[in-house]
């Protein structure tokens, strides 16, 4: 099978480069293994904390970081690659919020979390006022979102020093279905039985909106018309469904992303999954990308685990397969290993200097990874390989986490390697 180009990684930077490639014209190959830590993560974008607009940031980030990934797509890439990202979850009914600076996302144990991208239907604190009263309330039997956690720690920041915080159990006895244990309910379950609702059957989210004006009005403000809900209510594009809740209870009602499975992390991959579709890619799903064939410096084909008589070829190839989490780095005795290239990798022989001591320390293993040259090609025995590129987690120099950049350097260095390979860079 020969393609013009082949991406392999299902996760954010691999979308965004097989979406710039197939929106190009150009024949593109999406090989992804599983699950992706999309199904884990809040479906927000972080780009880099910061108190103000992490735009103007960025500049001074990258003089004091060459190496990081951002500095090898520069400032105009980063927000063009946002910007596209945007774009094609508009065309999928997935609308992002933003604004000119991180606005801060509520998480499931009550914390705000900076972040730069958000689906409108997040619970999100913006440059607005925090409101008077807000409500946080689960399903009875829910056991991956406890509004009282929340609650306690939503109300030590100031911003909501003068808000009154209040939880509520919502009861709807459709869950019975779910008999097997009535406290393991996860947020999957709950969203089939809503997504499978038929029109000859009780309205679901009639009942649902009923125990929600029930809560209020039962909760020591019942002028309350702000309400968080767990995001358990669709699979799919669950817009709609709110925008029918918020019109029956006549409350603003936004939700908040659970322990996973994440259905807002899920929601955003079907979304660009089904926009690459549009745009005339293939798309396979497990299939595990395990070795690669080369002529000299180029890669000219790669196999899976069906086996290395089945050579899926292209003239150029990206390498989104994620990091330890996703199996795109090994972790060895004496070091890592990229498995499928064997790439060079950036760490430390000293296993006892790969993580701080304590658990917020910084841990130095999670900026190892593959090295690339400045445009981003992959380096395997201290030289580049022509025709291949690397995005996402997979990369050295950039510690996700410390930084708030994470999903931001997926979709910034995907795009990125797209562009090159369209250039022919």
């Amino acid at each position: 099978m020969k393609f013009d180009s082949i991406v392999i990684g299902g996760g954010m930077a691999g979308l965004s480069a097989a979406l710039r490639l197939a929106e190009a014209g150009q024949k593109t190959l999406l090989m992804a293994s599983g699950q992706s830590a999309l199904h884990f993560s809040s479906g927000s974008i972080d780009l880099l904390e910061s108190d103000g607009d992490p735009r103007t940031a960025l500049p001074a980030f990258m003089a004091e970081h060459p190496d990081h990934p951002y500095s090898k797509v520069g400032l105009t890439n980063i927000e063009a690659s946002l910007a596209d990202l945007q774009r094609h979850c508009q065309e999928q009914g997935l609308p992002l919020f933003r604004q000119e600076t991180n606005h801060q996302r509520l998480t499931p144990i009550g914390t705000l979390k900076s972040t730069w991208l958000s689906p409108h239907t997040c619970a999100c604190l913006t440059d607005a006022p925090a409101p008077d009263a807000i409500l946080l309330a689960t399903l009875e039997g829910f056991r991956d979102f406890h509004p009282a956690l929340a609650a306690a720690n939503l109300a030590t920041h100031p911003r909501f020093a003068h808000c009154h915080i209040m939880t509520g159990e919502i009861r709807l006895p459709q869950l019975a279905e779910f008999s097997r244990n009535p406290h393991e309910f996860r947020s999957a379950d709950i969203a089939r039985l809503f997504d499978k609702q038929q029109g000859d059957q009780p309205d679901l989210l009639a009942d649902l909106a009923r125990e929600i004006c029930r809560i209020v009005h039962e909760s020591s403000d019942p002028g309350c018309r702000h309400v968080v809900l767990p995001a358990c209510l669709s699979l799919g594009l669950v817009g709609p469904r709110l925008a029918e809740l918020e019109k029956r209870t006549g409350c603003i009602i936004k939700e908040v992303a659970t322990m996973p499975p994440s259905l807002i992390g899920m929601r955003m991959q079907e979304a660009l999954k089904r926009r690459f579709l549009a745009l005339g890619g293939t798309f396979l799903t497990s299939e595990r990308v395990l070795g690669a064939r080369y002529e000299g410096d180029r890669v000219i084909g790669v196999h899976s685990q069906n086996g290395d008589d089945q050579l899926f070829e292209a003239d150029h190839f990206v390498l989104a397969s994620g990091s330890f989490f996703s199996r795109g780095l090994e972790s060895r005795l004496r070091g890592i290993r990229e498995p499928i290239f064997n790439a060079d990798v950036l760490s430390l022989e000293e296993r006892d200097a790969w993580a701080g001591r304590r658990l917020f320390d910084h841990h130095p293993f999670m900026g190892f990874g593959v090295k690339t040259d400045d445009t981003l090609r992959v380096m395997r025995g201290g030289k580049p390989l022509t025709n291949l590129y690397g995005a996402g987690s997979v990369l050295a120099h950039y510690d996700p986490i410390k930084e708030g950049s994470g999903s931001g350097v997926a979709v910034a260095t995907g795009w990125q390697a797209a562009c090159h390979i369209l250039a022919g860079v």
